[in-house]
């Protein structure tokens, strides 16, 4: 799978990508340099970024097949994304990872050129342009963290960005022991992913959506647990079950063997509709 990074914040997440081997690492930015970087000139605004985009095509050349687009939406560098994911759109199946910040702190300048990169992306899903965008909040990752020191901040959430989509990427590709994760709908192109608390039945999503239509639940349960918990099936029938109440979302589920003493579960959300 492809990594694109864009602009600061999509490279620091690219970086997190790079620790793990199943991932081709691409970054954009302006004064970058080393291996599968590509330096950007500095512009004065999003205006100068977007209307001097480069072409990407040599620095592109072969890239193909799955590919996540990461990207920082109140970045002034963040205008270029169009024109650079044109460049790859006819061989590429591209995921955008969206990370919004907390728009509260932005200037004026800062918040109209973000909620303008925001609803873009957004339209260019719902255009099927895209494959999907997954929209993740920075300050919905902070609040499930806790407390999150200054010193290192944005690694600290990063971290935890990335790891959950590295696993989902690994559930995804991998056969459960129960269930099926069910693919969701055409329409479904705005979405988000998450932390689900298998003991408590707890879901800590990365972005609060709105009208959510479709919901899949991973259950990364330890081998031995699996083999000796007898519970645990009427455990997990009986959550899923619960979530069936509300007719108007589709629920699916996967439970997939690890070798980890602890268990993780992972939720992904879908909605049909561009976020306000």
């Amino acid at each position: 799978m492809n990594i694109i990074g864009l602009g600061k914040a999509g490279c620091a997440i690219a970086d997190r990508f790079s620790e793990y081997s199943q991932y081709k690492i691409f970054k954009i930015d302006v004064d970058i340099e080393g291996p599968s970087c590509y330096n950007i000139k500095y512009q004065r605004g999003p205006e100068e970024y977007e209307s001097n985009a480069p072409s990407l095509k040599k620095f592109f050349k072969g890239i193909e097949g799955e590919t996540i687009f990461v990207i920082g939406g109140s970045g002034d560098i963040s205008a270029m994304s169009l024109a650079a994911l044109e460049q790859i759109k006819d061989t590429c199946t591209i995921d955008i990872l969206y990370i919004r910040p907390d728009t509260q702190l932005l200037s004026e300048p800062k918040k109209l050129h973000e909620k303008v990169t925001y609803n873009v992306l957004q339209q260019y899903a719902r255009s099927n342009a895209i494959n999907r965008i997954y929209l993740v909040s920075n300050s919905e990752v902070e609040n499930i963290l806790g407390t999150v020191p200054i010193l290192g901040y944005y690694e600290k959430l990063n971290e935890l960005i990335v790891y959950t989509m590295h696993m989902i990427n690994i559930f995804n590709n991998d056969t459960p022991v129960m269930g099926s994760l069910s693919s969701p709908k055409e329409t479904r192109k705005i979405c988000t992913v998450g932390i689900y608390d298998i003991e408590k039945d707890e879901e800590k999503l990365f972005f609060s959506l709105d009208t959510v239509r479709e919901t899949s639940y991973i259950y990364g349960v330890g081998e031995k647990r699996l083999r000796e918990d007898g519970s645990l099936h009427k455990k997990i029938v009986s959550q899923m079950k619960g979530k069936t109440n509300d007719e108007t979302v589709n629920v699916s589920f996967g439970v997939y063997p690890t070798k980890y003493e602890n268990d993780y579960g992972y939720i992904l959300a879908y909605s049909p509709n561009i976020q306000s």
